[in-house]
């Protein structure tokens, strides 16, 4: 509805659309950059500026929230892909987790800090899936949409995703430690 008074020229409509969107999404492209900040403001941005450009390419028919996500989603994967072809990344550098982590020294600090560093040991596929269906809590058939493949698809990442985090993370898990 609001993009659609947008693409007939009212402007508060777009003030209204930044003022939802702007920093959920500049939230969920920080996460997908590797938490660089600048980054994900730059492609805020830009992803803005487009939309004002050419807002004749929202589909009024589609799902504004997911379409949008979709939109950021794949400039992130751009740059993803950009950064993996001009660096040589080293596969499983992890950031040094205790071996014995004893309940009463547990917080939530540490556990996002090492839950942020094995996110992105994993794939962008993996961690946009887990970002938008954990994080965003958007539904299957959404982050489907958002990413174009299929909701069988989006279970199995998933599932990949929840199974090595659990297992990474296994010394955060209080029964562990009983």
């Amino acid at each position: 509805m609001l993009m659609e008074l947008f693409q007939n020229g009212k402007e508060a409509a777009f003030d209204e659309i930044y003022r939802r969107y702007s920093q959920r999404l500049l939230h969920f492209m920080y996460r997908l950059l590797n938490q660089d900040e600048s980054k994900a403001q730059d492609m805020l941005h830009d992803v803005f500026i487009r939309l004002v450009e050419r807002p004749d390419r929202f589909d009024t028919k589609r799902n504004f929230q997911s379409w949008i996500f979709t939109v950021c989603s794949n400039e992130c994967k751009k740059q993803h892909r950009s950064a993996h072809d001009h660096v040589d990344v080293e596969q499983g550098l992890h950031i040094g987790i205790p071996s014995e982590v004893k309940l009463d020294r547990i917080d939530q600090k540490g556990f996002r800090q090492a839950l942020r560093s094995e996110l992105q040991l994993l794939s962008y596929d993996h961690q946009c899936t887990f970002i938008l269906r954990f994080q965003e809590n958007f539904e299957v058939r959404e982050v489907a949409e958002i990413m174009n493949c299929s909701e069988g698809t989006v279970k199995s990442r998933s599932h990949y995703c929840l199974k090595k985090l659990a297992a990474e993370l296994a010394v955060y898990n209080p029964i562990n430690t009983i």
